[in-house]
């Protein structure tokens, strides 16, 4: 059995590599956050239950930001399941480009590089924290050493990261100081990004860049949820660089409520919430400003306006 589990994980290893590799073909198969802003918002709205002041807070505690700016795809999303029967990973493919069409968000060609991995595991935290051990840890490159703890030190149902391209950022900056000295976000060492105080704006105006993603799923922690709510769940964290464990902060009828600290959620909504949905549409639609702050306010503007016109907004008592 020992052979059989290292065996497995060789096979897994390798694939995450190739993926890791720009000029690699792996092919499509069917296999501490920062504390949230003090200001007071005053006259709030209920927002499903929820206040506008909550909503600010969890799109807070949860959207990770790079030298204060968001990353996001810009390569069609090219989607590999590893370890998975066909009678899970076709279906759960099937719900992902579903939901990327509805975004209108490009997917990958048949045989295309894959550059949102997604493996299936029956002890998720002993192969994440063994990945680690494996080349220098090359599939958390883009995470510094808290993060990485952070992410792969709990045991937890499910793990997600991404692997972030620099370049765009780089050539907007252009030389000078640091992102780390001048205080990137939970000091994001990994950045080689360098500027100058003249090129802040103008970076503004770009994301940085999502090259992979990888999500490792516990198999003891998917029974009993359905195709749709993994399929949306997986969606959400391919697509938007999310905290890990942001906990009460996350509103009830997110997607995000899939899994718990120790497995699945039963009380988890049964697909992505109208906030989830534009969450997505706002960072994936066409913007002039990538700048956290603006992309959250964007954002929680944007989920109100939806829910009045749905009528699924009520006063504050």
């Amino acid at each position: 059995m020992g052979c059989e589990m290292v065996g497995l994980r060789t096979r897994l290893l390798a694939g995450l590599a190739l993926a890791l590799i720009p000029a690699a073909s792996l092919m499509a198969q069917d296999s501490a956050p920062a504390a949230p802003p003090t200001d007071e918002i005053t006259n709030e709205i209920i927002v499903e239950g929820y206040t506008e002041k909550e909503v600010r807070n969890f799109l807070w505690r949860a959207l990770i930001d790079t030298g204060n700016v968001l990353a996001k795809r810009k390569d069609p999303v090219c989607i590999g399941i590893d370890n998975a029967p066909g009678n899970l990973a076709t279906p759960l493919r099937a719900r992902i480009e579903a939901n990327l069409d509805s975004l209108d968000i490009p997917r990958g060609e048949p045989g295309c590089t894959v550059n949102a991995v997604i493996v299936f595991d029956k002890d998720a935290h002993g192969f994440v924290n063994w990945l680690a051990k494996q080349d220098a840890g090359i599939v958390y490159a883009s995470l510094y050493l808290p993060e990485r703890k952070r992410l792969i030190k709990p045991v937890r149902p499910a793990y997600n990261w991404h692997f972030l391209k620099a370049g765009q950022q780089q050539r907007l900056l252009g030389p000078g100081q640091s992102l780390t000295q001048q205080g990137a976000s939970g000091g994001r060492g990994f950045q080689a990004a360098e500027f100058d105080p003249g090129g802040r704006i103008l970076a503004d105006t770009f994301p940085a860049e999502t090259g992979k993603t990888f999500s490792v799923v516990d198999y003891d922690a998917i029974d009993g949820i359905t195709i749709e709510q993994l399929g949306d769940y997986l969606t959400m964290q391919m697509l938007v660089e999310l905290h890990p464990g942001t906990g009460s902060s996350v509103p009830a009828d997110s997607i995000l409520r899939l899994f718990t600290e120790t497995g699945s959620n039963p009380e988890a909504p049964p697909e992505m919430s109208a906030l989830d949905r534009t969450i997505l549409s706002e960072i994936y639609g066409g913007r002039g400003n990538y700048r956290v702050g603006a992309v959250r306010t964007s954002i929680a503007s944007a989920a109100i306006n939806r829910l009045e016109d749905e009528g699924a907004l009520r006063a504050e008592p």
